[in-house]
């Protein structure tokens, strides 16, 4: 899958850019401004983003780029965030929210889950520390 990092914490970034390449999967971009993120989603080149919520261009940037992202080019986002109340408050612009901090096995189980929902199928498993909000994209 191709996913796109959003997230403005160097090191989280960095961190899941790497459990996610380890994985197999391509990561389309690191990015951590609102910016960055519009001109990767508007190419249509990620399958998915793994979305921050609060970004340094603004709090809660990450959900206006969720809610733009399905609405304009129909890509899908999966909140990471601390901010887990603002992300249940906010659930029509994304598929789930796993907070942070989590594990290697938890972000990879999330984004299985993620994956299997894009393509349209209910997920096999659900990890602790992931709340899916969508049934299907």
């Amino acid at each position: 899958m191709r996913i796109l990092v959003v997230e403005d914490e160097a090191l989280l970034a960095m961190w899941a850019r790497d459990v996610l390449e380890g994985a197999g999967h391509t990561v389309s971009g690191v990015v951590q401004t609102r910016a960055g993120a519009l001109a990767l989603i508007e190419t249509g080149e990620p399958d998915l983003l793994l979305m921050d919520i609060n970004l340094p261009d603004g709090r809660g940037m990450g959900i206006e780029l969720a809610r733009y992202a399905w609405k304009r080019c129909v890509t899908p986002s999966l909140f990471l965030t601390g901010q887990v109340h603002e992300a249940k408050a906010n659930r029509d612009a994304a598929l789930g929210c796993l907070g942070k901090p989590c594990n290697e096995s938890t972000l990879l189980a999330s984004i299985e889950a993620a994956g299997q929902l894009i393509g349209g199928r209910p997920p096999q498993a659900v990890p602790a520390g992931l709340e899916l909000f969508r049934s299907a994209p």
